[in-house]
């Protein structure tokens, strides 16, 4: 063939392929490009805060300046009198990652007060930040209030590290994987005989063996990495049963999503690709690692709409801080329906593969 021939070839190929020649040009460089522009600064300056009165005696005068104070580097979140409880239970479900107990006094000249500040122990990467942001506090309260201000730093819950820390996220990553790589391939692989088993069984046949099936090989990598953090002695319980079920209930959920586009666009190469836009997508803005609002406030807003970043936070909290299901009821039921959801988003893609037909 000729250069002429094989360019008009080549030509000719991209016009037949141009959503998924735009997909991988366009579109996915433009996720990865989005999620460093998130990256908007090194201290948390948008990560929600907790402020709970010390006591009766602290004044509204005494919560706004200690409002004013904070929005500096957090988003801060006021509580009542006698909420510490509700505050801490906040912290621990991640819903804010300090608190702050504000005593009485601060407008005060000379007054000489101590502001307590609470941490959990298990959310490693906020550790370093947190004692830059009790430093911060103390120069800005010395800089605008007239009291005295002293800040007490006090990390609760259990010591870990960021190796156990990052055991979870791992477990969270290779379902990631699983669903939008390797289930999408392995129904891709079958799809010459859809013919066939639309004759002698049903598409909704094949896919209910395979979730059936895949789901609890998911346990495997769970159980590999389970299995290593025992050997390092790293203080995880990825096999505790709620972290399993919140893990497989994810993988469910993802898989659907990823089946699913697979079935609208006919199994093409375009699907894989939205699938790996996808993925990367929910790396990038699903804050797997650091708190919502650590590098800016659009990827707080983000982080905050997506069910991965509940996904975590539960596992996170069960394998990791040893919670009990119920401090994450609320989180679980909308990943329930969020799953739900998705799995009527892959049966109406099936339907529509159904009625047109079996061609390429």
């Amino acid at each position: 063939m000729s250069l002429r021939s094989l360019l008009y070839k080549e030509l000719r190929w991209l016009r037949h392929n141009v959503a998924t020649v735009v997909l991988v040009l366009v579109i996915l460089p433009s996720i990865v490009a989005a999620g460093t522009v998130a990256f908007q600064q090194v201290i948390p300056r948008d990560t929600p805060v907790a402020l709970v009165p010390a006591n009766e005696n602290v004044t509204e005068d005494d919560m706004t300046a200690m409002r004013g104070v904070t929005t500096f580097f957090a988003e801060p979140r006021s509580y009542e009198v006698g909420e510490r409880e509700q505050a801490m239970r906040a912290l621990t479900r991640e819903e804010v990652y300090a608190v702050f107990v504000v005593p009485p006094d601060l407008l005060e000249r000379d007054a000489d007060v101590t502001v307590e500040m609470y941490v959990e122990e298990e959310m490693v990467p906020y550790e370093q930040p947190s004692l830059a942001i009790a430093s911060i506090l103390r120069f800005q309260a010395g800089q605008v209030l007239p009291a005295d201000v002293a800040v007490e730093r006090t990390a609760v819950g259990e010591d870990r590290t960021l190796s156990e820390f990052l055991v979870s996220v791992g477990a969270m990553l290779v379902t990631m994987l699983f669903a939008f790589a390797y289930v999408p391939y392995v129904v891709a692989d079958e799809r010459q005989v859809f013919r066939r088993i639309r004759v002698e069984s049903s598409l909704w046949h094949l896919l209910a063996s395979k979730f059936l099936v895949l789901t609890p090989l998911l346990l495997v990598p769970v159980l590999t990495f389970q299995a290593i953090a025992w050997y390092l002695d790293f203080s995880v319980e990825l096999v505790a049963p709620g972290a399993i079920g919140v893990t497989l209930l994810t993988f469910v959920y993802l898989t659907a999503i990823s089946l699913g586009v697979m079935f609208l666009t006919r199994f093409h190469t375009v699907g894989r690709m939205v699938n790996v836009t996808l993925m990367f997508g929910a790396l990038a803005f699903s804050n797997l690692v650091y708190p919502a609002g650590f590098f800016s406030p659009l990827r707080r807003e983000i982080a905050k709409s997506s069910p991965l970043h509940y996904s975590m936070m539960v596992q996170r909290g069960i394998s990791l801080k040893g919670q009990s299901v119920g401090t994450y009821t609320d989180y679980l039921l909308g990943l329930t329906g969020f799953t739900l959801v998705c799995l009527l988003f892959l049966a109406g893609t099936v339907v529509h593969y159904d009625r047109g037909g079996y061609r390429d």
